[in-house]
């Protein structure tokens, strides 16, 4: 991970804005000669995302591509909002924070590749998986030690709960609402 997020930067973030592909999946598209779809999904990613809605951190997924697969993980997750089919990622974030009444510098965003740029560069927290591309990994902040698909997404959610000195009480938390 470099670098550190500061705590002060990490207690703002209220979204939590995610790529699918490359980000939520390595990147690899299977489709069946039906023109089914499959996708890869890293269960402690989607520990990740439970987490950080427990912590109170609204979580987005935002595509470029449209999936009915997506939709399904974002529902089975608790994630509500799912904008898929958006090229222009920025203009679509920027439409969802208004919405959700939350400024661009209090979201954290996680992309992989060229499209991601403008979000990433935008945000409070530009977040890039560690096989991003190498655009990508110049405009983020905080580059992870995973990759896309194989946990990045979780070690995001620690990073800034860590950095918000959150990280076991939410843990804690998380583990009792479970029993």
């Amino acid at each position: 991970m470099t670098p550190d997020i500061g705590t002060d930067l990490a207690s703002r973030i209220r979204l939590l804005v995610l790529d699918v592909d490359g980000v939520l999946t390595d990147g690899h598209l299977v489709i069946g000669p039906q023109g089914e779809e499959y996708k890869h999904f890293f269960a402690h990613d989607g520990m990740g995302i439970r987490v950080a809605l427990g912590a109170g951190i609204e979580v987005a997924f935002l595509s470029a591509r449209e999936s009915e697969v997506v939709s399904r993980r974002a529902e089975s997750l608790g994630v509500r909002e799912v904008l898929q089919g958006k090229r222009r990622k920025l203009d679509a974030l920027t439409r969802l924070a208004e919405r959700l009444g939350i400024s661009l510098s209090d979201v954290a965003y996680v992309g992989d590749d060229l499209v991601d740029v403008p979000p990433v560069a935008s945000v409070g927290l530009g977040v890039a998986v560690s096989d991003a591309c190498e655009d990508l990994k110049r405009a983020a902040g905080f580059v992870t030690d995973a990759p896309g698909g194989g946990g990045a997404v979780r070690e995001t959610v620690e990073a800034i709960l860590k950095a918000r000195g959150d990280w076991e009480e939410v843990l804690a938390s998380f583990i009792e609402s479970l029993e």
